[in-house]
């Protein structure tokens, strides 16, 4: 299977790999090589291993769907903080007039 390619110019940009249960079952996880990848309640777990992602599709073609999603660098995502200015001298003068 070829890697997977974006067409549009967001190349540059961190990349994930989403691998969710394709249908409801007792599947816990699935194994790859040594390592067992378990799900998450919601059925699904996330990795930024492309290689592993592309084994998983071929290891369980039926059983889990891998998509790609873009991976927004922690700068992009904006602030979740409130950020307060002290009383700024130039504020008082508007204030007067």
């Amino acid at each position: 299977m070829a890697p997977d390619f974006n067409p549009d110019k967001e190349n540059w940009r961190d990349h994930k790999w989403i691998v969710h249960k394709a249908m409801r079952g007792t599947q816990k996880g699935v194994r790859v090589g040594e390592r067992d990848l378990m799900f998450d309640r919601e059925g699904r777990f996330a990795t930024s291993d492309e290689g592993l992602a592309s084994t998983i599709r071929k290891e369980y073609p039926r059983e889990v769907t891998v998509s790609r999603v873009t991976s927004s660098h922690p700068s992009d995502r904006g602030h979740k903080y409130f950020f307060s200015v002290p009383r700024l001298p130039w504020h008082e003068e508007e204030e007067d007039e």
